[in-house]
C-alpha cells in the first residue's frame, strides 16, 4: 500500500491520501456487504486506499483503491471479480465515498481479455459469480439474483473503473522531491489566489 500511495502522491493530482489503517479517515473505507448477517465477521470490507484527486476536472472527486503488488498473476483474476464486486456495493451504499475506484496492481492478467475487465459485462459476471451471489444479493441461485442487478450500477462501476499496473522502474518516473515540492508550492498558491 505505501509504495502505491507514495506514487499516487507524487503524480500531484492526488489532494489526500489515506489507507485503511489511518483513523478517522480509514473508516471511509468501509463498506458492508448487502446481505450478510451484521454480526458475522466477513459482513465487512474494506478497501486499501482512498482519497480526493486534485485538479482540472478531477477536482474534489473522491476515489477508493484496491493494491495488488504481486510479481505474477496469480489469483489476481479471482481478486479483481471479488474487486468488482465490492465496487457494485460501495457504489449502491455511499455513492459519494466512489466517484473512481483504483485498481493499482504490479501484474497484469488475462491480457487477452484486458479490453474487457472495465466493462459493465464484467461487472455483472463479477457480481453474479457464485463466490459473490449471496453477500451481494442474499441469494444463492443465479436466475433469483440476475432480477436484482441493477444495470444502472453496472454501468456507474465500469464507468468509474481505473486499471493502473506499474512496475518497479515506473515507479522512479515520479518528481523528484524537490520538484514534487515546488509544483505543491505553485498548486498552493495557485489555489489561495482563486479563494
Amino acid at each position: 500500500m505505501r509504495r502505491a500511495r507514495r506514487w499516487l502522491v507524487s503524480s500531484t493530482r492526488v489532494g489526500e491520501c489515506w489507507t485503511r489503517h489511518h483513523r478517522p479517515l480509514g473508516e471511509l473505507l468501509e463498506f458492508q456487504w448487502q446481505l450478510v448477517p451484521s454480526g458475522s465477521s466477513a459482513a465487512r470490507f474494506s478497501f486499501d486506499l482512498g482519497g480526493t484527486f486534485c485538479g482540472d476536472s478531477l477536482e474534489n472527486q473522491s476515489f477508493v483503491a484496491e493494491v495488488k503488488a504481486y510479481k505474477k498473476e496469480g489469483d489476481l483474476p479471482v481478486q479483481f471479480r471479488d474487486f468488482l464486486a465490492k465496487c457494485y456495493v460501495a457504489m449502491q451504499t455511499h455513492p459519494g465515498r466512489c466517484d473512481h475506484f483504483l485498481w493499482l496492481s504490479w501484474a497484469p492478467f488475462q491480457a487477452q481479455r484486458w479490453d474487457e475487465h472495465a466493462t459493465a459485462d464484467n461487472v455483472k459476471r463479477s457480481v453474479l459469480h457464485a463466490a459473490n451471489r449471496k453477500r451481494v444479493f442474499g441469494l444463492e441461485g443465479e436466475s433469483e439474483a440476475v432480477s436484482e442487478v441493477k444495470p444502472e450500477l453496472l454501468a456507474a462501476v465500469a464507468d468509474r473503473l481505473w486499471m493502473v499496473t506499474l512496475c518497479g522502474k515506473q515507479e522512479q518516473l515520479v518528481l523528484t522531491n524537490h520538484h514534487y515540492t515546488e509544483v505543491m508550492k505553485l498548486i498552493a498558491s495557485e489555489r489561495r489566489a482563486v479563494a
